[in-house]
């Protein structure tokens, strides 16, 4: 007797619901990204490592003394601010922890610190694909030259009515 395939077996049809197929899915290639273009989950990656980084007891969540010592090493990246700008900064990053702490338990989860980088994200990508184009970055500087040229960062104010 010779082998027949089996028809397609399809889900019963319920009242006005599009057919449901069986055929497996294949996935797309992703086109390689421009220079300077970023997915969504390429940016969580790089929010995940930056909270790693300053998570330094890695219990899962930044205190506010590891949020300090970060922004400490990053407000002396280039050359030390004057204490009077320093202090400044830190007085911002002190309130930046606080409207991203949303729980208010005095520490921050990934997901917490996710939260705005990912809007700011959101908000630039405009045709909403998933990925940032260097053209989109570049017209979100350009609505809001206040946004730091590298975009969104762990724990960043977003500017005051955005």
């Amino acid at each position: 007797m010779p082998l027949v395939a089996a028809p397609e077996k399809k889900a019963p049809a319920k009242k006005n619901a599009a057919p449901v197929s069986t055929k497996p899915l294949v996935a797309r290639p992703t086109p390689p990204l421009a220079t300077g273009d970023i997915t969504r989950t390429q940016m969580m990656a790089q929010i995940k490592k930056t909270f790693e980084l300053a998570d330094t007891n890695h219990d899962g969540f930044i205190s506010r003394a590891e949020f300090a010592k970060r922004m400490t090493v990053i407000l002396n990246r280039d050359a030390p601010p004057t204490k009077e700008d320093a202090q400044r900064m830190l007085d911002a990053a002190n309130r930046a922890f606080n409207n991203v702490d949303a729980n208010h338990d005095g520490k921050l989860s990934l997901s917490e610190a996710s939260v705005r980088p990912l809007k700011a994200f959101d908000m630039m990508d405009t045709n909403h694909d998933g990925i940032l184009t260097a053209a989109e970055k570049a017209a979100a500087h350009q609505d809001a030259p206040d946004l730091p040229a590298n975009g969104p960062t762990l724990g960043q104010q977003q500017p005051p009515g955005r």
